[in-house]
């Protein structure tokens, strides 16, 4: 058994993967910033006996001590990053290695699962676009504040400003200031993606899979002018596929 892993900014989602049948089970998310003293983690990690760790992260502080337990437990870790882990995708940017692993894992399960040229859109405390060829070639992406960020800045920084949990909205005009904000920010964001998609489909002059993940993409789906699939389990499947990718080290 292998435990994965999805450390994130605000959120870390964790799964075991039985390698033998292929099979992804037990998913389950914890708070960052507690989580190497989180008893449930423990609970998760000590109830089966697992011999490797494969971990996507963009927190290398939390990485090193769930790293540092684990390997009290004599399990190895790798985060996907690692030297020893080979990966098929071709990096076409400037600076690889500023590549988060999280947006990797992504790319290379949208290759793998999807056979075509795919935009993978990550709803995370960053909004992530990645553009990936069918051919296997990273090309690129774009970061934005995320939706979340952009709600608590906008509440912290100003007086009158309540912090509000996003909702789906069919209402341009908001009628008071919960709702000015709500659909401000949901519309902002839903015009935000469709222009960023087209200048993307204009510039490359290709057609896309758009592949939404994250917390909140089930909210914007069905409002974008463009069609998308929905995987929130992507970035774990991409820690799948690399570790099936390298199965001699597994």
């Amino acid at each position: 058994m292998i435990l994965i892993g999805d450390i994130g900014n605000t959120q870390s989602k964790f799964a075991h993967y039985n390698k033998r049948n292929n099979k992804l089970f037990k998913l389950k998310n914890f708070n960052t910033a507690d989580i190497e003293k989180n008893k449930d983690f423990a609970k998760f990690v000590n109830n089966t006996k697992f011999t490797n760790a494969v971990i996507t992260s963009v927190v290398p502080k939390v990485f090193l001590k769930i790293k540092s337990v684990l390997k009290k437990k004599n399990i190895k870790c790798y985060e996907i990053l690692d030297k020893k882990l080979k990966n098929p995708i071709k990096i076409k940017i400037k600076k690889p290695k500023q590549l988060g692993s999280d947006r990797l894992a992504n790319v290379f399960a949208a290759n793998q699962l999807y056979r075509s040229n795919c935009i993978v859109i990550d709803f995370g405390t960053a909004t992530t676009l990645d553009i990936l060829s069918k051919n296997g070639i990273y090309n690129g992406g774009l970061i934005t504040p995320g939706v979340r960020l952009s709600l608590s800045t906008l509440s912290s920084l100003t007086a009158l400003l309540p912090l509000i949990k996003l909702k789906k909205t069919k209402q341009i005009i908001g009628k008071d200031t919960i709702s000015a904000i709500n659909s401000g920010v949901y519309w902002g964001y839903v015009a935000m993606i469709d222009g960023l998609l087209k200048k993307i489909i204009s510039t490359t002059k290709k057609k896309y899979k758009v592949i939404l993940t994250g917390g909140l993409a089930h909210i914007f789906s069905n409002s974008l002018q463009y069609k998308s699939t929905i995987n929130t389990n992507i970035t774990l499947q991409g820690v799948v596929e690399i570790i099936k990718y390298n199965k001699k080290l597994f």
